[in-house]
């Protein structure tokens, strides 16, 4: 979730929710005064720092890697492709740069994929991600799709969507179950009441789909976001 968009006392009562479901979250940056707060703040299990395709404005490198160093960050992103952002050229250029330095540091990268021609960008790009472990953020793509990241070990993370989509519920029920994630992409927006809490929801939902007890959804999902961000979540 985008922790660091909501004010202190948002954050408590959100946390005190989360925590009744028995959810953590990781705290995600989209630039890098985003990701600088995302890691002051408290609350969080873990830290994504990087650029998002829509919020490259300029050279990052020399502080992203600084912010990378930091014992909390689990993955580089949201990095990826945008329709809504500056020209491909230099998205292409932001996500070789993050995911070369996830490389360097052995982290994950967390993907984003967005607007007509992205997926055609990611795929040009693909050589960037050799050897990365990498998590499609917000999975809602075709099958298609779904098979490009299975074939290289991607995981592929659904939100909400997944609760009223059929098609996404038999992609996720035809996916690897240890290559699966949920989220909820928190942020406060308006119209907008997505909160952690709401992951428990998803979860069961992915637990029906693959006829599951939640326990043991609950239970596998815990063992792929540890291996997925390399990250302590309690069982």
């Amino acid at each position: 979730m985008h922790w660091d968009r909501y004010g202190s006392a948002e954050r408590a009562v959100l946390l005190t929710r989360a925590t009744g479901e028995a959810v953590v979250f990781i705290s995600v940056g989209v630039d890098i005064e985003s990701s600088k707060a995302s890691l002051a703040l408290d609350g969080a299990v873990g830290a994504v720092v990087g650029v998002h395709p829509k919020f490259i404005s300029g050279p990052f490198e020399k502080e992203l890697r600084e912010l990378a160093r930091d014992p909390k960050v689990v993955a580089i992103g949201e990095c990826g492709f945008d329709a809504a952002g500056p020209g491909w050229e230099i998205q292409a250029q932001a996500f070789a740069l993050q995911c070369a330095l996830a490389r360097e540091l052995a982290l994950s990268v967390v993907l984003h994929i967005d607007g007509e021609g992205a997926w055609e960008q990611l795929r040009a790009a693909e050589a960037s991600l050799d050897g990365l472990s990498a998590v499609r953020h917000y999975f809602t793509g075709d099958e298609l799709q779904a098979d490009w990241h299975r074939a290289r070990g991607h995981y592929l993370s659904f939100g909400n969507p997944l609760r009223r989509e059929p098609r996404l519920r038999e992609i996720a029920r035809q996916y690897p179950p240890d290559l699966l994630l949920i989220e909820t992409d928190s942020y406060p927006a308006t119209g907008r009441n997505t909160e952690p809490a709401h992951v428990a929801k998803v979860g069961e939902t992915l637990a029906l789909v693959h006829g599951w007890t939640f326990a043991h959804a609950r239970e596998q999902l815990t063992a792929n976001t540890r291996a997925a961000f390399r990250v302590r979540v309690p069982g």
